[in-house]
């Protein structure tokens, strides 16, 4: 029972995600101006525009992927990141910025990356415990290959 608690949870988990990135991931896509429009916003905020690329395709194709369940702690791994740089380089400057006299100092950052915080958590979550049993990754045997790569070889002693 616990292991389909698990596997429901990952579903869950994924399913959430991807409907929450695609879109944004569309709009810096195929949206005006393209991944390129949304690239050349970065270098201003001191991050790579070839960065902005990766962000724009991984939220467009990783959130289609992670719906499917496929390639999903790599698709996590990507989003996690795009989240951490949302979160703490984007969002979180300007939040701490605009704080009201009076205002919780931390209660404004927190509440101005709050949906960035969540994806991040998220998609550590999905990276840690994987896609479940219900996905493409299951059906492919890709976890049981990604389990095979870190298994260790018993040192004869």
């Amino acid at each position: 029972m616990r292991q389909t608690s698990t596997d429901i949870a990952a579903l869950v988990l994924r399913l959430a995600a991807g409907l929450i990135f695609i879109p944004h991931g569309w709009t810096k896509v195929l949206g005006q101006g393209g991944p390129a429009g949304f690239a050349s916003t970065l270098p201003d905020l001191g991050i790579p525009a070839a960065l902005g690329y990766v962000a724009a395709y991984a939220e467009l194709a990783g959130g289609a992927l992670l719906i499917v369940g496929l390639l999903t702690r790599f698709d996590a791994f990507l989003l996690a990141c795009t989240m951490g740089v949302a979160a703490f380089m984007v969002k979180l400057p300007d939040a701490l910025y605009e704080v009201q006299p009076g205002q919780i100092k931390l209660f404004a950052g927190v509440r101005g990356i709050e949906t960035e915080l969540a994806l991040l958590a998220i998609a550590v979550a999905l990276m840690v415990m994987g896609a479940g049993r219900f996905s493409l990754d299951a059906a492919m045997g890709v976890e049981r290959n990604v389990a095979a790569l870190f298994r260790r070889k018993k040192v004869d002693g």
